[in-house]
């Protein structure tokens, strides 16, 4: 068994490419359908930065050929433009990236936590067609336990690398009560809806959205469970506003010296804080001269996104390091399913040998024992083989993760006159144990992916 993946990301393929094979959540499940018929299992993940299958096959020399040529009939792209742009990864590798790229390493902002949701949403939509089978399942748990250690303990996602959220934290910084702190968002494009969800998430509560195009106001404003106004409104809202983030495509200045005298004029000294994210440029650049007012622009940001960026990068290596954990952990994991026939055939014998052991006694006892005297007896004989067969259970799974698995297997079914089962017996066993792991798994430090004892 083979864990593979191919795909594109920003890296490697164009913007005109990545739109081509880009899958909504509607088409992802043709791609998976196609795939199922040569794989064992599979998942989709597209993004606006990436498109990558990962596919379980039996042999990994098919698998790069057969996820190319499923994604170029799908998709409609050359399989030979494909080639030229795309990577592929086989086994541990695979296993890596995908952790990498859930930690946000792969992003065009490092450490981004869009990734994680988009992670998740690849995850269920596969499952949810019945394509991801136990051990893909288990293997993107794992890596959205990785992107959250990655997040928890490290400074990877803690240091502001994009537009919008410097501008946020320029907000917080003048005023640390946010959600007293009344914010008016001239224009209702990404830039400004990316602003205002920004806003939100940190306690804003006072949004009063403005937009040149009514309509496109008042959808964001329900959106977001805001207020809207008028651009007729613009000096009044100026005035009662605390800090006003601009991102239109006007092709002039909204916001002039002129109008800013007389809206500070009415403000009675209090200052206000102007973000201007737009370019053109919505605010006229003698505007913060004026007393009180505080004004930034998009290259006053944008160099404290490269300070946030270069901060986050600093945290790289902290994150590989928990990536390099946390593979480890998986691939334990994933060793121990071949022994996992072995270790439930050796727990059926001991327990039949337990129960075949107690029933004699009881009869021999006869009905001297109370139900509570029975169930303790039960208890205890129960207890007795869990702790016999606990060791040697984890050194047949060390075993098999330094990949002896099958030489002490063996060993246990010749010193046990262990029945050897068919290879259905044995896939369903592993199938049970790797559905263990990916529903209910054990956690190193609160997050490895390890098979149940």
């Amino acid at each position: 068994m083979h864990i593979v993946t191919v795909g594109v990301d920003h890296t490697t393929a164009s913007i005109a490419l990545r739109e081509r094979l880009a899958c909504s959540s509607r088409q992802i499940p043709q791609v998976l359908s196609a795939l199922q018929l040569v794989a064992q299992e599979c998942v989709l993940l597209s993004t606006c930065n990436r498109v990558e299958l990962y596919a379980i096959f039996l042999e990994d020399y098919m698998g790069r050929d057969e996820l190319l040529r499923i994604l170029s009939e799908s998709r409609q792209v050359t399989q030979e433009e494909l080639e030229e742009h795309s990577y592929s990864f086989t086994d541990e590798q695979a296993i890596s990236h995908l952790f990498e790229v859930t930690c946000g390493l792969h992003s065009l902002v490092p450490g981004e936590p869009q990734i994680q949701g988009q992670v998740v949403e690849a995850l269920e939509i596969a499952q949810g067609g019945g394509y991801a089978g136990p051990v893909l399942s288990a293997l993107f748990r794992a890596a959205l336990l990785t992107g959250k250690r990655a997040r928890s303990e490290t400074g990877i996602s803690r240091n502001a690398a994009s537009i919008s959220h410097v501008a946020v934290q320029l907000a917080r910084h003048l005023f640390p009560q946010l959600d007293e702190a009344q914010i008016l968002l001239i224009g209702s494009g990404q830039m400004s809806e990316l602003a205002a969800r920004n806003l939100c998430d940190n306690g804003a509560q006072r949004l009063v959205i403005m937009n040149r195009t009514h309509e496109h106001a008042i959808r964001m404003a329900e959106a977001l469970g805001a207020t809207h106004r008028t651009f007729a409104e613009l000096l009044d809202a100026l005035v009662e506003a605390d800090v006003v983030i601009s991102s239109t495509k006007a092709p002039r200045a909204l916001i002039t010296v002129e109008k800013m005298q007389y809206v500070m004029q009415q403000r009675a000294g209090r200052s206000l804080l102007l973000i201007d994210i737009a370019l053109p440029r919505d605010i006229e650049p003698g505007v913060g001269a004026l007393s009180g007012v505080h004004l930034y622009n998009i290259d006053d940001l944008q160099q404290e996104v490269e300070r946030g960026i270069r901060l986050r990068l600093q945290e790289v290596a902290q994150v590989q390091a928990i990536i390099v954990h946390e593979v480890h952990a998986f691939e334990r994991w994933l060793a121990s399913l071949s022994v996992v026939g072995t270790i439930s055939d050796l727990r059926q014998r001991v327990d039949a040998v337990r129960q075949q052991e107690l029933e004699r006694t009881l009869r021999q006892l006869g009905s001297t024992l109370s139900g509570r005297e029975l169930a303790a007896v039960q208890e205890l004989t129960t207890r007795l083989m869990n702790k016999i067969l606990h060791t040697p259970t984890l050194r047949l799974k060390d075993a098999a993760a330094n990949g002896q698995g099958h030489i002490y297997a063996e060993t246990l079914r010749y010193l046990f006159d262990l029945r050897e089962n068919d290879e259905a017996d044995h896939d369903r066993n592993a199938s049970q144990q790797a559905r263990s792991g990916a529903d209910g798994v054990n956690h190193h430090k609160a997050t490895s992916v390890v098979a149940q004892p």
